[in-house]
């Protein structure tokens, strides 16, 4: 019962982290949208206040579309080392002790 109700768990979180993403991709269209973000991103709000001559409306709706961005970018991160974890945990499950312990040595290996 265990078993079947963590299926549906991680079935249900690959479900909405697809219909996110393809939302997402519709909502900011190509990668090089998103390449664009990560550069204002990196760039700054004050250089592209100052370089775009920003006005003040303009700066604060463009620091909120980077909040939203990082918010957003934040979330997934959050929500993939959740299913991560929850991932090994069921492998674990599956293994002996000694499986586990070659398990938990091969990732040691892998990060390495």
């Amino acid at each position: 019962m265990l078993a079947i109700l963590a299926i549906v768990f991680v079935c249900g979180t690959a479900v909405g982290s697809a219909v996110t993403r393809t939302y997402l991709h519709r909502v900011m269209g190509n990668a090089s949208s998103v390449r664009a973000v990560e550069v204002a991103r990196h760039v700054g709000v004050e250089r592209l206040r100052t370089e775009l001559n920003l006005t003040p409306a303009q700066e604060k709706a463009l620091m909120q579309v980077l909040d939203d961005y990082g918010k957003y970018y934040q979330n997934i991160e959050d929500d993939r080392d959740d299913v991560a974890a929850h991932s090994k945990q069921l492998i674990l499950n599956l293994l002996t002790t000694d499986q586990q312990k070659r398990f938990n040595e091969m990732l040691v290996q892998a990060r390495q």
